[in-house]
């Protein structure tokens, strides 16, 4: 047969080959059924009772003869407790043990134990987002940006000579303001009028003698650098061996309070009249803080549990940070009256940029108590007037001080006391927390300021991301007092509460097994709210300059007046854009920015080296922006100038890259315009 027919076969008769398999395997199943044994004959209810009624009765027998042995009967011992008890209670003999001196026992009043103080959480965290220059050491000193060549000078603009003043009813108004310009312009060729602080005057003098000597002189190419009074950042100086080079730093600011009147009140409160009072321990000695961060982006607050919150910083880290990357540390702007070394980290050598905005805080004074003090000390002398006629001549033997000598004197004393006691706090300042001596407050500041920094790196797996929506939350732990880093200040523990006793004593036997109590002495406070939401900034910023109006027309359509203008108006602005290549700033002057325009630009541009202040050159310059210009505004003459054609200040209404609409005005970006497009050296 072949193959085909085999095929076809199969296909006629396979179902009959199938049904014939079934009914050999149900024959075979009915025949093994039939061969099982009757269970009938075997398993009757009757025979199944009699069998359970075999073994409980088997079950329910006394078995205890053959389980038990034979015992003795057991006889209670003769025992009279009246006579134990009346010798025990008979009194030891005490003559052998007496001394000849006696200690007198004192009763201690222990209606006032040691209590936990309560700890307060840090409050009104807010926070920035910042790039920014800094300063880092390197052995060799060398960075791209310092291969670049310098920039060529710039070239001065002609100003258009004013139109003369017209007079008018108006003119003594507009002589008294032309004296004041006239009078400023002498207070900045003076140094600004003796600024109390030696610095502003000598930014002062310098912008005088720069503006007496014109603005066309321009630095040369090798030469031109950016003028030092500008640079409110870091000064960067070599370090032993190692020189100072430029990286960027991404980062996100925050800076909280503590309540610290608050917190010593607490602290007083639960020591002060308890046993055993130390004021150098039992008060708030700031040791530790931490910082956590959550991301979002695309969960609300609310939302957030605890695995959402990553740690981002602590005191150990800013230290190290501090230690290891940083070139230095930038100067302190907060009086020392309102910080901590423990819990205030140090500032970033942030260079160029005025960093003071983002490490102060609106609750914390930007200047000391001694200073205030003084100010008010000198505004109540100024208010007391002396009449000749009160003075009497002084007695024989005068010394000539004799009006002014006890209040001079008294004065001197209390500002030399004042100068010791801050001496005294900068070099004691956080010595507490490892049982040295620490000052004890009078009159403690209503709040210490806490700061922290946390860092875009690629070599963070946690790193802040561009694009993502972060809110951070803080926290900070003081020395416990009830169990102090300094084992030699320990409180005794007749002097605890229960619970505080219950608490400490479980960390003595940790702190005894572990031979040490680091990690131990740390009393945290509760989180504090949650900030507001906050994303690393983009790499371009835009300060507003002026805008100039074509010329307008009037429309009389009825008895309303419509203006009108043939050509949209325009503006000059600044693209303060970041390079990351040269990790330096970008500024770049746009003279000609109209509704619609958008900030991305290819040409050449001008680099600042952060660290010798030397205006660099890029050919090929190019920098990507989403922002667009809505609309501008401002630009109107002022109808109170007159002829002298003062304008109101320019506006731009910006659609920037995260789909944000913002405004940002000439007004309140005219000092960072002026500075980075180079105005004054352009004699603008």
């Amino acid at each position: 047969m072949d193959a085909d027919k085999i095929k076809q076969f199969f296909i006629l008769h396979g179902e009959k080959f199938v049904v014939g398999v079934v009914v050999l395997a149900a024959g075979w199943m009915v025949y093994s059924g039939l061969q099982m044994p009757n269970m009938l004959d075997e398993v009757q209810p009757e025979k199944l009772t009699a069998d359970a009624n075999t073994v409980r009765n088997s079950i329910d027998e006394d078995h205890n003869e053959a389980i038990f042995q034979e015992r003795e009967p057991v006889v209670a011992p003769k025992f009279d407790i009246l006579a134990e008890t009346a010798r025990k209670r008979t009194p030891v003999d005490a003559s052998p043990y007496k001394t000849a001196n006696l200690l007198e026992r004192k009763s201690i009043d222990t209606s006032i134990r040691r209590k936990d103080p309560e700890i307060f959480a840090p409050r009104a965290l807010q926070v920035d987002s910042h790039i920014a220059s800094i300063a880092k050491l390197s052995r060799t000193g060398e960075y791209p940006l310092k291969d670049l060549e310098g920039a060529e000078a710039l070239e001065v603009v002609e100003q258009e000579k004013p139109r003369p003043r017209s007079r008018s009813r108006r003119r003594g108004g507009m002589d008294e303001m032309m004296g004041m310009d006239e009078m400023m312009g002498m207070e900045m060729g003076m140094g600004g009028g003796m600024d109390m602080y030696g610095e502003d005057m000598g930014m002062g003098m310098g912008m005088g003698m720069d503006m007496g000597m014109g603005a066309t002189m321009s630095a040369s190419a090798s030469g031109r650098r950016f003028d030092s009074a500008n640079n409110f950042g870091f000064t960067a100086v070599p370090k032993n061996s190692m020189k100072p080079v430029p990286d960027y730093a991404w980062f996100i600011s925050g800076t909280a309070v503590i309540p610290h009147k608050e917190m010593a009140e607490a602290f007083k409160a639960a020591f002060q009249d308890a046993d055993g009072y130390l004021p150098s321990r039992d008060q708030p000695l700031y040791f530790n803080y931490e910082v956590q961060r959550a991301d979002v982006t695309t969960k609300s607050v609310d939302e957030l549990n605890e695995n959402d919150w990553v740690l981002r910083y602590t005191r150990e880290q800013n230290l190290k940070e501090a230690h290891r990357s940083w070139g230095g540390y930038a100067q302190e702007v907060v009086p020392e009256d309102y910080r901590d070394l423990n819990v205030t980290a140090y500032i970033p050598p942030i260079l160029l940029a005025d960093y003071t905005d983002f490490v102060t805080h609106p609750l914390i004074p930007m200047v000391s108590r001694r200073e205030k003090e003084m100010k008010e000390r000198e505004e109540l002398l100024k208010e007391e007037e002396v009449d000749v006629n009160d003075l009497e001549l002084a007695g024989p033997g005068a010394s000539g001080m004799a009006g002014m000598g006890g209040d001079m004197g008294m004065d001197m004393g209390m500002d030399m006391g004042m100068g010791m006691d801050m001496g005294m706090e900068m070099g004691m300042s956080g010595m507490g927390a490892y049982g040295g001596m620490a000052m004890v407050e009078e009159d403690p500041v209503d709040y210490k300021i806490m700061r922290f920094f946390d860092f875009a790196s690629s070599n963070d797996k946690n790193t802040p991301r561009p694009g993502r929506k972060y809110v951070y939350r803080i926290r900070v732990a003081v020395v416990d007092p009830n169990f102090p880093a300094n084992a030699l200040q320990q409180p005794k523990v007749s002097t605890l509460s229960g619970d505080v006793y219950q608490r400490v004593s479980k960390l003595m036997q940790q702190a005894e097994e572990e031979e040490s109590r680091r990690g131990l002495f740390e009393r945290w406070s509760e989180w504090s709210e949650p900030s507001e939401a906050i994303s690393l900034p983009d790499f371009n910023q835009y300060f507003a300059g002026p805008v100039e109006l074509p010329r307008v027309k009037t429309l009389q359509l009825g008895d309303k007046t419509v203006e009108y203008t043939a050509d949209p108006p325009t503006a000059k602005a600044v693209n303060y854009s970041y390079n990351i290549q040269y990790r330096t700033t970008m500024p770049i002057w746009m003279q000609n920015v109209t509704p619609g325009s958008n900030f991305s630009y290819e040409g050449p541009a001008e680099l600042i080296d952060p660290i010798d202040l030397v205006v660099k050159k890029l050919e090929d310059a190019k920098v990507t922006s989403q922002t667009t210009v809505v609309d501008l505004g401002g630009g109107k003459v002022l109808p109170m100038t007159g002829d002298a054609e003062l304008t109101e200040p320019g506006m731009m209404l910006l659609f920037d890259e995260n789909g944000q609409l913002r405004v940002t005005g000439e007004v309140e970006d005219q000092e960072n315009y002026r500075i980075y497009s180079f105005a004054k050296e352009r004699g603008l």
